[in-house]
Protein backbone atom coordinates (compact mmCIF):
# COMPACT_ATOMS: atom_id res chain seq x y z
CA UNK A 1 0.00 0.00 0.00
CA UNK A 2 1.35 3.49 -0.92
CA UNK A 3 2.38 5.77 2.18
CA UNK A 4 0.41 9.25 1.30
CA UNK A 5 2.02 11.89 0.13
CA UNK A 6 3.42 14.91 2.53
CA UNK A 7 2.63 18.36 1.61
CA UNK A 8 5.87 19.00 0.85
CA UNK A 9 6.09 16.34 -1.75
CA UNK A 10 2.74 16.97 -2.91
CA UNK A 11 3.70 20.32 -3.82
CA UNK A 12 6.95 19.34 -5.22
CA UNK A 13 5.37 17.04 -7.81
CA UNK A 14 2.66 19.87 -8.09
CA UNK A 15 5.60 22.50 -9.03
CA UNK A 16 6.77 19.37 -11.47
CA UNK A 17 3.71 19.11 -13.59
CA UNK A 18 2.44 22.36 -13.40
CA UNK A 19 5.69 23.21 -15.50
CA UNK A 20 5.35 21.06 -17.64
CA UNK A 21 1.40 22.25 -18.05
CA UNK A 22 2.33 25.81 -18.68
CA UNK A 23 4.94 25.59 -20.56
CA UNK A 24 4.73 22.69 -23.15
CA UNK A 25 4.20 23.93 -26.77
CA UNK A 26 1.09 21.53 -27.17
CA UNK A 27 -1.27 21.06 -24.15
CA UNK A 28 0.05 17.94 -22.23
CA UNK A 29 -2.96 16.48 -20.65
CA UNK A 30 -1.21 13.95 -18.50
CA UNK A 31 0.68 17.19 -16.57
CA UNK A 32 -2.63 18.50 -16.46
CA UNK A 33 -4.34 15.92 -14.85
CA UNK A 34 -1.53 15.49 -12.22
CA UNK A 35 -2.33 19.14 -11.52
CA UNK A 36 -5.88 17.71 -11.08
CA UNK A 37 -4.77 15.03 -8.97
CA UNK A 38 -2.60 16.64 -6.47
CA UNK A 39 -5.04 19.12 -6.00
CA UNK A 40 -8.49 18.16 -5.89
CA UNK A 41 -9.38 16.40 -2.59
CA UNK A 42 -7.56 19.02 -0.94
CA UNK A 43 -9.45 22.01 -2.80
CA UNK A 44 -12.78 20.62 -2.03
CA UNK A 45 -12.51 19.49 1.37
CA UNK A 46 -11.08 23.51 1.94
CA UNK A 47 -14.64 24.22 0.42
CA UNK A 48 -16.21 22.06 2.48
CA UNK A 49 -14.62 23.67 5.44
CA UNK A 50 -15.88 27.02 3.83
CA UNK A 51 -19.39 26.14 4.49
CA UNK A 52 -19.77 24.97 0.76
CA UNK A 53 -21.82 21.97 -0.48
CA UNK A 54 -20.42 18.92 -2.46
CA UNK A 55 -21.75 19.72 -5.76
CA UNK A 56 -21.33 23.33 -5.40
CA UNK A 57 -17.21 22.67 -4.45
CA UNK A 58 -16.89 20.24 -7.58
CA UNK A 59 -18.42 22.34 -9.72
CA UNK A 60 -15.78 25.21 -8.82
CA UNK A 61 -13.34 22.75 -9.15
CA UNK A 62 -14.25 21.95 -12.59
CA UNK A 63 -14.64 25.48 -13.45
CA UNK A 64 -11.85 26.34 -11.88
CA UNK A 65 -9.36 24.04 -14.03
CA UNK A 66 -11.50 24.56 -17.41
CA UNK A 67 -10.21 28.44 -16.35
CA UNK A 68 -6.86 27.02 -16.22
CA UNK A 69 -7.27 25.03 -19.11
CA UNK A 70 -8.16 27.73 -21.51
CA UNK A 71 -5.61 30.20 -20.01
CA UNK A 72 -2.14 27.99 -19.25
CA UNK A 73 -0.44 30.58 -21.65
CA UNK A 74 -0.49 33.29 -19.46
CA UNK A 75 -0.04 31.67 -16.00
CA UNK A 76 3.99 30.67 -16.68
CA UNK A 77 4.63 33.33 -14.28
CA UNK A 78 3.01 32.28 -11.65
CA UNK A 79 4.94 31.58 -8.74
CA UNK A 80 3.34 29.59 -5.98
CA UNK A 81 1.10 27.45 -7.81
CA UNK A 82 -0.50 25.96 -4.72
CA UNK A 83 -1.07 29.30 -3.05
CA UNK A 84 -2.57 30.25 -6.67
CA UNK A 85 -5.12 27.68 -6.63
CA UNK A 86 -6.16 28.19 -3.42
CA UNK A 87 -6.89 31.65 -3.52
CA UNK A 88 -8.71 31.23 -7.09
CA UNK A 89 -10.73 28.33 -5.46
CA UNK A 90 -11.51 30.20 -2.36
CA UNK A 91 -12.71 33.62 -4.45
CA UNK A 92 -15.01 31.20 -7.38
CA UNK A 93 -16.46 29.31 -4.01
CA UNK A 94 -17.14 32.65 -2.60
CA UNK A 95 -18.76 34.03 -5.19
CA UNK A 96 -20.89 31.46 -6.35
CA UNK A 97 -22.49 31.57 -2.22
CA UNK A 98 -22.93 34.73 -2.46
CA UNK A 99 -24.58 34.47 -5.74
CA UNK A 100 -26.88 32.22 -4.14
CA UNK A 101 -27.78 34.41 -1.40
CA UNK A 102 -25.05 33.42 1.34
CA UNK A 103 -22.77 35.78 2.92
CA UNK A 104 -24.63 38.78 1.38
CA UNK A 105 -24.01 40.83 4.79
CA UNK A 106 -21.19 39.46 6.05
CA UNK A 107 -17.89 41.30 6.45
CA UNK A 108 -14.43 40.11 5.22
CA UNK A 109 -13.59 36.90 7.47
CA UNK A 110 -16.81 36.41 8.71
CA UNK A 111 -17.38 33.34 6.97
CA UNK A 112 -18.33 30.04 8.56
CA UNK A 113 -15.48 27.91 8.83
CA UNK A 114 -15.26 24.39 9.88
CA UNK A 115 -12.16 22.36 10.53
CA UNK A 116 -12.50 18.11 10.13
CA UNK A 117 -9.42 16.58 12.59
CA UNK A 118 -7.46 13.39 10.68
CA UNK A 119 -4.60 13.78 12.02
CA UNK A 120 -2.99 10.95 13.95
CA UNK A 121 -5.14 7.90 12.24
CA UNK A 122 -2.73 6.00 12.33
CA UNK A 123 -1.31 6.36 16.07
CA UNK A 124 -4.51 5.71 18.15
CA UNK A 125 -7.36 3.09 18.73
CA UNK A 126 -10.96 3.55 16.49
CA UNK A 127 -12.59 4.55 19.42
CA UNK A 128 -10.15 6.37 21.16
CA UNK A 129 -9.49 8.36 17.56
CA UNK A 130 -13.21 9.25 17.13
CA UNK A 131 -13.13 10.30 20.52
CA UNK A 132 -10.15 12.53 20.35
CA UNK A 133 -11.37 14.18 16.73
CA UNK A 134 -14.88 15.19 18.40
CA UNK A 135 -12.94 16.62 21.44
CA UNK A 136 -10.62 18.87 18.84
CA UNK A 137 -13.13 19.72 16.59
CA UNK A 138 -15.24 20.83 19.87
CA UNK A 139 -11.81 22.69 20.61
CA UNK A 140 -11.59 24.54 16.83
CA UNK A 141 -15.67 25.20 16.90
CA UNK A 142 -14.69 27.76 19.98
CA UNK A 143 -12.64 29.75 17.57
CA UNK A 144 -13.57 32.77 15.03
CA UNK A 145 -13.85 31.14 11.45
CA UNK A 146 -11.12 33.57 10.40
CA UNK A 147 -8.70 31.76 13.21
CA UNK A 148 -10.05 28.17 12.28
CA UNK A 149 -8.82 28.70 8.75
CA UNK A 150 -5.91 30.17 9.25
CA UNK A 151 -4.75 26.95 11.35
CA UNK A 152 -6.36 24.68 9.21
CA UNK A 153 -3.99 26.50 6.22
CA UNK A 154 -0.79 26.31 8.12
CA UNK A 155 -1.04 23.10 10.08
CA UNK A 156 -3.49 20.67 7.89
CA UNK A 157 -1.77 22.78 4.31
CA UNK A 158 1.04 23.36 5.33
CA UNK A 159 0.94 27.08 4.02
CA UNK A 160 3.65 29.43 5.58
CA UNK A 161 2.69 32.83 6.89
CA UNK A 162 3.27 34.72 4.07
CA UNK A 163 1.11 32.31 1.98
CA UNK A 164 -1.75 32.64 4.25
CA UNK A 165 -1.53 36.20 4.18
CA UNK A 166 -2.05 36.45 0.55
CA UNK A 167 -4.56 34.12 0.91
CA UNK A 168 -6.45 35.90 3.34
CA UNK A 169 -6.12 39.60 2.17
CA UNK A 170 -3.51 40.37 5.68
CA UNK A 171 -0.44 41.16 6.43
CA UNK A 172 2.33 38.04 7.89
CA UNK A 173 2.54 39.82 11.16
CA UNK A 174 -1.02 39.71 11.83
CA UNK A 175 -1.27 36.10 10.30
CA UNK A 176 1.15 35.20 12.97
CA UNK A 177 -0.75 36.92 15.78
CA UNK A 178 -3.55 35.26 14.44
CA UNK A 179 -2.43 31.98 14.74
CA UNK A 180 -0.52 32.31 17.46
CA UNK A 181 -3.72 33.25 19.84
CA UNK A 182 -6.18 30.47 18.02
CA UNK A 183 -2.83 27.88 19.31
CA UNK A 184 -2.21 29.77 22.90
CA UNK A 185 -6.26 29.43 23.11
CA UNK A 186 -6.40 25.69 22.04
CA UNK A 187 -3.75 24.71 24.42
CA UNK A 188 -5.49 26.29 27.30
CA UNK A 189 -8.87 24.86 26.68
CA UNK A 190 -7.25 21.43 25.71
CA UNK A 191 -5.14 21.18 29.07
CA UNK A 192 -8.78 21.62 30.66
CA UNK A 193 -10.93 18.72 28.03
CA UNK A 194 -7.99 16.14 27.75
CA UNK A 195 -4.34 15.16 27.83
CA UNK A 196 -4.65 13.16 24.90
CA UNK A 197 -6.20 16.51 22.98
CA UNK A 198 -3.56 19.17 24.83
CA UNK A 199 -0.71 16.09 23.19
CA UNK A 200 -2.57 16.89 20.18
CA UNK A 201 -2.24 20.21 19.99
CA UNK A 202 1.35 20.41 21.06
CA UNK A 203 2.22 18.26 18.47
CA UNK A 204 0.71 20.33 15.35
CA UNK A 205 2.56 23.46 16.68
CA UNK A 206 5.59 21.74 17.51
CA UNK A 207 5.84 20.63 13.83
CA UNK A 208 5.82 23.83 12.57
CA UNK A 209 7.49 26.05 14.84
Amino acid sequence: MNQPLTNEEKHRRLEDYWTIFVNSEDFDEGAFAMVYTLTADDLRAYGLSLGGDDDTCKDVIHDLFYHLYIKRKGLQGCENIWNYLFRAFRNRLLNARRKSGRFLNMEPGDQPFSVEVSVLDTLIDEEERRRLKLMVEELLAELTPRQREAVYLRYMQGLDYGEIAKLLDMNVESVRKLVHRAMVNLRHKSKMTSPLASLLILLLWGLHH
